[in-house]
C-alpha cells in the first residue's frame, strides 16, 4: 500500500508540473487591427515574424514606437511586461537605440 501511495503521488507531481510548464502567458487579439497584430506578434518576442509585420503593416518603426499601444501601454512598454525577448524586440523597434541601462552623472559641486 505505501509503494502505491508513493507512486501516486509521484505521477500527480510529476504531471501537475508539466502543466503549469505548458500553461505559459500567452497574448491574443482581440480584433483585426493592424495595430493589434503588431502588438501580439510583439509579445511573441520573434524578431522575423515583427519584421514581416511591419513590413506587412506598411508603418514606419519610429510611428510604431511612438503613437501605437497595446492594452493602454506604450509598445515599448508592453513589451517589456510581456515579451520573451524585450531588449531585442524594443532595439528592433527602436532601430538600436533602445538601452534598458540607466547611466548616472553627479552635476553636484560644494560650495563653500
Amino acid at each position: 500500500m505505501n509503494k502505491l501511495t508513493k507512486t501516486l503521488s509521484t505521477i500527480v507531481l510529476t504531471l501537475s508540473t508539466i502543466g503549469m510548464a505548458n500553461a505559459a502567458n500567452s497574448v491574443v487579439a482581440a480584433d483585426d487591427y493592424v495595430t493589434t497584430n503588431l502588438c501580439v506578434v510583439a509579445a511573441q518576442g520573434d524578431r522575423i515574424k515583427l519584421h514581416k509585420a511591419i513590413k506587412d503593416s506598411r508603418l514606419s518603426k519610429n510611428f510604431i514606437a511612438e503613437k501605437v499601444t497595446c492594452n493602454d501601454q506604450n509598445i515599448l512598454a508592453f513589451v517589456e511586461a510581456h515579451a520573451e525577448n524585450p531588449a531585442k524586440i524594443n532595439n528592433l523597434l527602436m532601430n538600436g537605440q533602445y538601452d534598458t541601462q540607466v547611466k548616472i552623472t553627479d552635476l553636484a559641486a560644494v560650495q563653500y
